[in-house]
């Protein structure tokens, strides 16, 4: 998937293996979304990337979330094809959230069962990837959002893929943005930020991870 000048190649797999979860320490189930009732063109209006945030509340990272990545469906005949409400090449969504508190305990967004799985990761990665997030743009309250995509799961479906990957990544980072508007939340993207620290992150991953982006998320201050 290196070669980003070759032309992305749709393969034909048979049989491809589920999808990897990361591995958690325990699950944190998360609340009933709100409704969203901000209109499609307010939210727009008021899309910014925030300068000041706040500790966010549960019940806005559990709406946020849920409109960002919970799963809606899956293909009965390859689950590993999901229909979300953004969109992902061949319905994959390769890339899962991490998100990493003020406090530095980390934690996956478990889409299938809208929960958050904490993490077991490495401490002193951990402290340099907020300082170095931090160095990019101090908010010492906000979580980190980080993306980290399953480079063996695209693989299984295309060839010379990283176009599609990056891609991929900004389309979920822009709707990401949208709904932190409409659910009145702080929201900026960090952009490639401390992405080898992300990828050496979590403890035992199963797959072979590329960091795909980084954002900030917080309550407005």
């Amino acid at each position: 998937m290196a070669n980003i000048d070759a032309e992305p190649i749709r393969l034909a797999p048979v049989a491809p293996a589920r999808r990897c979860q990361i591995p958690v320490i325990q699950k944190i189930l998360l609340g009933e979304p709100k409704q969203i009732s901000t209109k499609f063109t307010d939210a727009l209006r008021a899309r910014r990337s925030a300068e000041n945030f706040g500790t966010i509340s549960p019940e806005d990272l559990s709406t946020w979330l849920y409109y960002a990545a919970s799963i809606q469906s899956v293909q009965t005949s390859d689950t590993n094809r999901q229909r979300r409400f953004v969109g992902s090449f061949g319905a994959l969504h390769p890339a899962h959230i991490l998100l990493g508190t003020p406090e530095q305990r980390w934690f996956t967004y478990v889409s299938a069962e809208h929960s958050l799985g904490e993490l077991s990761v490495h401490s002193e990665i951990s402290s340099a990837l907020r300082a170095k997030a931090m160095q990019f743009y101090c908010a010492e309250n906000a979580t980190i959002v980080g993306l980290l995509c399953d480079v063996d799961l695209v693989n299984t479906y295309y060839g010379n893929a990283s176009d599609l990957v990056m891609r991929d990544a900004g389309v979920l980072l822009g709707h990401a943005s949208l709904v932190a508007s409409s659910v009145e939340i702080a929201f900026r993207i960090l952009g490639a930020t401390g992405s080898g620290l992300m990828e050496r992150l979590v403890c035992n991953l199963p797959f072979t991870p590329l960091s795909v982006g980084m954002a900030l998320v917080g309550a407005r201050a």
